[in-house]
């Protein structure tokens, strides 16, 4: 029996603001794109919410995506409707460089 690792189909969005100062006023622009990548959604067990409360970090849940994933720190992302906002970075988890894990919370 085959295990998906990423069983969970995030929407990233992703916001870019251009300044044009070739033009007076300067002019600004914000585009937001939208595209999906998997992962995996966990929900940290007793020890993993200790610590993160212990460095004063707000954890409702665990994001595990694999290493390289499309996704950025300083995004957002849904799943089944929920928004989600990093509340630390994107580490390489065990050192392995195949997974990366981050502390999320709801937005």
């Amino acid at each position: 029996m085959m295990v998906d690792e990423f069983p969970h189909e995030l929407t990233v969005k992703r916001t870019e603001t251009v300044i044009d100062n070739t033009v007076y006023p300067p002019k600004e622009t914000t585009t937001t794109t939208e595209h999906t990548q998997d992962g995996f959604l966990d929900t940290p067990n007793t020890s993993e919410q200790v610590k993160y409360h212990n460095m004063e970090v707000s954890l409702s849940r665990v994001l595990y995506v694999p290493f390289g994933a499309d996704i950025k720190h300083t995004e957002t992302f849904e799943h089944k409707g929920v928004k989600y906002k990093f509340t630390g970075d994107l580490l390489d988890q065990g050192g392995q460089g195949e997974v990366l894990s981050a502390p999320v919370e709801r937005a």
